[in-house]
């Protein structure tokens, strides 16, 4: 019985070794090239080039250690999501806002045909 179990739990971190690998084979070459895109003409070009063996070398050494780096960048994704999700605005941020806001309902208003001298409109948004 034992046997069966080592046999299929050996088999299983086999199988998932060329997807971890895949998986973050992806996640850097899509790293590196969106960071090189705006310092080269050619991105991809220079990735091919000079960063793919050492990325499929990292990307292999994460296949082969899965058990490790799968949980690790999962709890990585997940701190990153709850850190930076929403943040309080700024103030710069929140006059952009109320800015974008009139100007939308100015618009709107216009549309509607309201002229802006009627005594019926809020002037408090102004």
């Amino acid at each position: 019985m034992m046997s069966w179990f080592l046999l299929v739990a050996t088999a299983g971190y086999l199988a998932c070794i060329p997807l971890a690998a895949r998986l973050f084979y992806g996640i850097q070459r899509r790293q590196i090239i969106s960071l090189e895109g705006g310092e080269h003409s050619d991105p991809v070009g220079y990735f091919e080039t000079h960063d793919r063996p050492g990325v499929a070398a990292a990307a292999v050494a994460a296949g082969l250690l899965w058990p490790l780096t799968v949980p690790v960048y999962a709890v990585g994704r997940l701190v990153v999501v709850a850190v930076t999700a929403r943040p309080r605005r700024s103030s710069y941020e929140r006059r952009l806002h109320s800015r974008q806001v009139h100007e939308r309902i100015l618009e709107l208003e216009e549309g509607l045909g309201i002229p802006a001298d009627d005594p019926d409109r809020d002037r408090t948004r102004l």
